[in-house]
């Protein structure tokens, strides 16, 4: 694509009387292998080019989303989108965006440029993960791979000029024994070096499970200690982090409220915002609005000590952005500028999981999946959750049996005040049911409420 359309958008915008303006056009080669039956069934590429505007006139603001840009798309929609915004009220969430121009660190390993020629290798790797859930004992096997390239570039009003490539796959397999024993294994990163391992491990992981699901029951409702898979940490304990946000407390979408300083995990729990690390799918040099992107401590010894911030957020609380802006996605074709995470980085702990199995003397439920974790009320951070796939229950510190049809209905602070084990199995996880891409090994929590999926 040899036009600048963000150069276009932001001398177009500024003429009809945009005061601060940013461009940001992302171009997405990507694929999709998806396979289920034991077979690859569909196989596809999409291009992908989304130019996102960002316009200001003062602080009324607007957003807009071009599609396949061209210029005659951009001369539009964009006097369009600052004759709205001159038309907004002034936005209660808005305060300024960065006004200087940077340098940006380079970061290691975010592209990988054999994935251009992923595509040929793919269905080989897809058969691998297939074959590997089959000799684990899986009867059929389904699943999706995904991956692709990313290009970047950013221009702002203020002068920023600045782009970056990365690359990334990420896959879910899931076999099944029978319509009820069923395991998952999830694959995420950007080096395509130990692929064929990670495939190889993710399908029999998901076999393994399926086969150890075989002649599961319900299980009973009560208190149990829990041990959380790196999938499911990722899911429920994902959830602290996502909350220290200051637009999501704004909100009402944290259960963090007014918890700044308090101790609400173990002192073992030590949790970070890191963009810098290659094989992490949210690593960026720069954020939306050219600012620097920083590593950020969010839980330190147990301890809510930060909070991710943008320029406004920061003007707001009397902070420094921590370089965490982005356009945040509410659904329905509606974004916010706002602070977004990029990686969130858990501890590694000391103990294996057959450790954290070996230790758990008193009844515990093990839960490999989860889906659908709703929150009946999300400021005080409570919830309930699915779990999926392989469930069991471990007893005098040995797994004893698989159990079906429980529910976890709980409390996220009291879970994360709880948590007794961290595993040294800490792997990245991303998937639809996690969209931070989050750095998270086996978790352990005591006394967990526990309740029947059916009556």
């Amino acid at each position: 694509m040899t036009e600048n359309y963000p150069e276009k958008v932001i001398k177009l915008a500024q003429k009809e009387g945009a005061t601060e303006v940013i461009a940001k056009l992302t171009q997405n080669p990507s694929y999709q292998i998806r396979f289920s039956n034991s077979n690859i069934d569909i196989s596809k590429k999409w291009d992908t080019n989304v130019l996102e505007v960002f316009l200001a006139v003062g602080r009324k603001t607007t957003q807009v989303d071009i599609q396949d840009p061209t210029e005659t798309k951009i001369e539009k929609a964009i006097p369009r989108a600052v004759s709205f915004a001159k038309k907004m009220p002034d936005s209660e969430l808005y305060a300024g965006m960065q006004q200087k121009v940077h340098s940006y660190q380079k970061i290691d390993g975010l592209y990988d440029k054999r994935t251009h020629n992923l595509f040929e290798k793919a269905p080989e790797m897809v058969n691998i993960a297939i074959d590997s859930a089959i000799e684990a004992g899986g009867k059929r096997v389904a699943g999706v791979l995904y991956f692709g390239n990313v290009k970047t570039e950013l221009m702002t009003g203020y002068g920023v000029s600045a782009s970056y490539d990365a690359s990334y796959y990420r896959s879910t397999i899931r076999s099944f024994v029978d319509n009820e024993s069923s395991g998952q294994g999830i694959v995420v990163g950007r080096d395509l070096s130990d692929l064929e391992k990670k495939m190889t491990l993710a399908g029999k992981n998901a076999g393994k499970i399926a086969t150890m699901a075989v002649g599961g029951k319900q299980g009973k409702a009560g208190k149990y200690d829990l041990i959380m898979s790196p999938t499911v940490a990722a899911n429920i304990l994902g959830e602290i982090t996502n909350g220290a946000n200051p637009v999501m407390m704004l909100i009402g979408m944290s259960p963090l409220g007014d918890h700044f300083g308090e101790q609400i995990g173990p002192e073992n729990l030590n949790i970070v915002d890191d963009p810098h690390i290659g094989e992490g799918l949210g690593s960026k040099p720069f954020d939306i609005e050219g600012m620097p992107t920083s590593k950020t401590p969010i839980i330190d010894k147990g301890v809510l000590v930060g909070l991710i911030h943008n320029t406004t957020t920061g003007l707001m609380m009397q902070a420094e952005t921590t370089g965490n802006s982005d356009l945040l996605d509410f659904g329905a074709g509606s974004k916010l500028l706002a602070p977004t995470p990029t990686n969130m980085i858990f501890p590694q702990g000391d103990q294996s999981f057959e450790e954290i199995v070996a230790n758990s003397k008193k009844p515990t439920i093990y839960v490999t999946s989860n889906w659908y974790t709703r929150y009946t009320n999300m400021l005080e951070g409570e919830f309930s959750s699915i779990p999926r796939d392989g469930m069991f229950l471990i007893e005098d510190g040995e797994i004893k049996k698989p159990v079906r049809k429980l529910r976890i209905a709980d409390n996220l602070l009291r879970m994360s005040k709880n948590i007794t084990a961290i595993g040294s199995d800490r792997k990245q996880i991303r998937w639809w049911e996690v969209y931070t891409p989050t750095f998270i090994p086996t978790i352990k929590v005591a006394d967990c409420q526990i309740t029947s999926a059916t009556q």
